[in-house]
């Protein structure tokens, strides 16, 4: 378990490095980019934006080692870490400042990640069941189809937030195709729908999370896509993929997952006012 928890910790600084870089990747494109053809060219031809999809890669490698034996919950509430990381960047590469409720914040998500490393119960996740399916399937079409309406309007910051949520979401459906797949030999990957589902939740978070990052804020953007990343994944690890606390720790995982989206919502906070984009 031990190694799964480094892995969680990797995967962490990887995404919360990815979202400085792609943010200064999104610098170079217009304000007004949108979910088109353009500008998955300009971000092919970006070498900032690609250096961000290999710590994106990297970090969905590494998630993927700990998914193998830790539940949902408590990886993607790791992965929430990323916000730290990619607050901290702010101040560094971005020129953000934080404050000394940011630093509470930061120290929250920090504790709440000890609570809830204290409650794992290691175990492979159950079966995709035909009704999973379903629901997996429903998630994704309303995720493309909301994603889409949304890009695809105004480019404001409210709609940057917006994308945030959305990619949240994508994320989300992601983390639960890596947690139930059972196997990765190109005949699986090929017949497993929900594996579709989620690498297509994948692609599109991507997307969304790139716009968003050229409409608003970087902060409140990473705050608000990691929050609902995590609480997304963690419901559907607990609904879908049998995740479940260790034997009388399941106070521990409630305040620790408590204490971390509590600890993001603060950082989120001190980018609210944050004049670089």
């Amino acid at each position: 378990m031990g190694l799964a928890l480094l892995c969680v910790a990797g995967a962490a600084l990887c995404s919360g490095g990815a979202i400085v870089v792609q943010a200064l990747a999104m610098r170079r494109m217009p304000v007004d980019s949108r979910l088109d053809v353009a500008l998955v060219g300009g971000l092919a031809r970006n070498r900032t934006y690609l250096a961000a999809l290999v710590l994106v890669a990297s970090g969905f490698i590494l998630s993927f080692l700990a998914l193998q034996t830790l539940p949902l919950f408590v990886v993607q509430a790791g992965r929430a870490s990323s916000l730290a990381v990619a607050a901290i960047l702010s101040v560094l590469v971005l020129g953000a400042r934080l404050r000394w409720t940011d630093w509470l914040g930061l120290s929250g998500l920090a504790v709440g990640l000890v609570l809830l490393a204290s409650s794992v119960d290691p175990r492979p996740a159950v079966p995709v069941s035909t009704s999973t399916l379903w629901w997996v399937l429903a998630l994704t079409i309303a995720v493309l189809a909301t994603t889409a309406l949304v890009a695809l309007g105004p480019p404001t910051p409210v709609r940057g937030l917006v994308l945030a949520v959305l990619a949240g979401l994508s994320f989300g459906v992601l983390a639960l195709g890596a947690r139930t797949a059972t196997s990765w030999t190109p005949v699986d990957l090929v017949t497993n729908p929900v594996i579709w589902c989620a690498g297509a939740c994948g692609a599109l978070g991507l997307a969304a999370s790139a716009i968003a990052l050229r409409r608003a804020p970087v902060v409140p953007v990473t705050a608000l896509m990691v929050g609902t990343e995590t609480v997304t994944g963690a419901a559907l690890g607990l609904l879908f993929a049998g995740d479940r606390t260790a034997e009388g720790t399941g106070g521990a995982a409630a305040a620790g997952f408590a204490l971390v989206l509590a600890g993001a919502l603060v950082v989120a906070r001190f980018g609210a006012s944050e004049g670089d984009r």
